[in-house]
């Protein structure tokens, strides 16, 4: 769900001083800090390129719409407003809520691993060693996904609770959500070791099964076209995360999360520095 809406005419008045020409103002769903509430705002503007929008500013309002300038509380509350990104915000990149599979999703997920499976077994028949390897993967990866996605709806079940109960996002669920969260991301790494276990096989196969599905005897041979085409996009899928993960998929647990830690401090750091200042002060 999205937890910025636009800002109000009230609130606009009052951080006129701080808006520049063209930008689009948000404010964010209220934080909770020592009993206090507060507000993220945000300026941004379209970015023609990508055609998307790229915040480049922030504020914090307290409950009586005075600006925070005081920067350790600006870091507890760019702490808090990511992390609520993270669990609540699903139209953010980085919200892990998004990693969450339907069950029409999970079903449609069944069939495709079957029919990679059979395809699979055909290459194997005709004498592609790495085959089995990649089978092994393919075998594997639901068991995975299914334990990420129990506890995704858990995170998902308690997030939701905590905000029924107490309306306003605070440390105190920050903590009590943080558990479940390193746990879908551990469960996450496991996925990415895994599908980094056959990196050396996937484009091999790739080739291979767009090369047989080409074949006169096979071509109109839908028992055997629709698993080798399966078998071409898993493996494409398989080599572009293969890539996208090559220093995640060689990392241990403490380390990935080391890392995670940073890239988490460097998003929250980013809030604070670009932290808006009156114009002309």
């Amino acid at each position: 769900m999205p937890i910025y809406s636009p800002a109000s005419k009230e609130i606009l008045e009052i951080i006129k001083q701080y808006t520049k020409k063209g930008e689009v103002v948000k404010i964010f769903d209220p934080l909770e800090y020592n009993n206090i509430l507060y507000r993220e705002i945000t300026f941004s503007k379209k970015l023609f390129r990508n055609f998307r929008k790229e915040n480049l500013g922030y504020l914090y309002i307290n409950e009586k719409n005075e600006i925070v300038n005081e920067k350790s509380l600006q870091e507890r509350l760019a702490k808090l407003a990511y992390f609520s990104d993270v669990f609540y915000n699903t139209e953010s990149r980085i919200c892990i809520v998004n990693a969450f599979q339907e069950d029409g999703a999970i079903e449609k997920d069944k069939k495709d691993y079957k029919l990679v499976e059979a395809g699979l077994d055909f290459l194997t028949k005709e004498g592609i060693v790495d085959s089995e390897q990649v089978k092994q993967v393919v075998i594997k990866l639901p068991s995975v996904r299914k334990n990420n996605n129990a506890v995704l709806k858990q995170l998902m079940a308690k997030a939701g609770e905590y905000k029924t109960e107490k309306k306003y996002f605070n440390a105190h669920m920050l903590e009590e959500l943080l558990p479940i969260y390193r746990e879908a991301l551990s469960i996450n790494l496991q996925k990415i070791k895994l599908i980094d276990s056959g990196s050396g096989c996937y484009s091999n196969i790739k080739k291979t099964a767009e090369k047989k599905r080409k074949q006169m005897s096979i071509r109109f041979n839908h028992k055997l076209t629709q698993p080798l085409m399966k078998i071409s996009y898993m493996m494409g899928y398989f080599n572009k995360l293969v890539d996208t993960c090559i220093i995640i998929s060689k990392m241990s647990d403490t380390e990935y999360f080391k890392y995670l830690g940073t890239i988490e401090k460097e998003n929250i750091d980013y809030r604070v520095n670009l932290n808006r200042s009156k114009k002309n002060s």
